[in-house]
């Protein structure tokens, strides 16, 4: 079967440190360069990224029948506040080039199956970040955004959000869940490389929960909803997790047990 890293690492596996290290800086230029061109690209898109990052502010204010606008307070904030979208933009983008660039420099110093599973980690890892960052947007943002205008209704205040304010928000929030949506990958990770058991998985299941429970309360904004979005995939990952180890250890007991009956 054709080796799908191959193009990716070098035959030769022992190279002197001067190699490595300009190597090394070969791979931090290429890395620099993709970051600045993908920010480059960025800049015409700079309007239609700000309306969807305000597009779920926008739509709970019309379900609400009020028309709401985020101000600055400062004539350089909203300049500083559209740099910074367009360069965490940029840098977004540019990912996938710089998973590439970094496994070009990092392959060749792994074991096929360490190859293998860092290959596999990053395509999940993709998938699962998307997912947590979808899941945020579309459910856990929106009822965020409501549960703080109930609370200004409550309190009787008027809500006029600054722009800083409101993008830091929302930024944090799905980064939070992209994130926090790796860790059961990570756990798998180390599960197949034999750090962890299913045993142990399944013996400390509480403990888990409490903690993916305190993970959410860090990482969401104070209201029980949005961190029970978090927290119940995050929970059901888990046990994804632990299925997934059990599956693999009875494949391997099935073949070392084939291999013992053959000899």
């Amino acid at each position: 079967m054709k080796n799908p890293l191959k193009h990716l690492i070098s035959d030769d596996d022992e190279r002197p440190f001067l190699e490595h290290l300009e190597t090394f800086r070969q791979m931090l230029f290429h890395c620099l360069i993709s970051i600045g061109v993908m920010t480059l690209i960025c800049i015409p898109f700079s309007k239609p990224i700000l309306s969807w990052l305000k597009a779920p502010l926008m739509k709970a204010a019309a379900v609400r029948g009020t028309e709401f606008e985020l101000i600055t307070t400062s004539p350089v904030e909203g300049f500083v506040q559209v740099v910074k979208v367009i360069f965490a933009s940029g840098l977004l983008l540019s990912l996938p080039l710089l998973i590439l660039f970094i496994a070009r420099f990092v392959l060749p110093g792994l074991k096929p199956k360490e190859r293998k599973i860092l290959f596999l980690g990053g395509f999940f890892g993709s998938i699962l970040f998307a997912i947590g960052v979808s899941l945020c947007y579309f459910i856990s943002l929106p009822v965020a955004v409501n549960i703080m205008f109930r609370f200004n209704d409550h309190l009787g205040t008027v809500a006029n959000w600054k722009i800083e304010k409101y993008l830091g928000f929302v930024v944090h929030l799905l980064i939070g869940f992209g994130l926090a949506f790796e860790m059961p990958l990570i756990l798998l990770l180390i599960g197949r490389m034999g750090l962890v058991t299913v045993q142990q998985l399944r013996r400390y299941r509480r403990h888990v929960l409490i903690g993916i429970l305190v993970l959410s309360m860090m990482l969401t904004p104070p209201d029980f909803i949005t961190q029970l979005q978090m927290s119940i995939p995050l929970y059901l990952l888990y046990e994804c997790c632990i299925l997934i180890l059990h599956l693999f250890d009875r494949r391997t007991k099935k073949q070392a047990e084939e291999e013992g009956t053959e000899t």
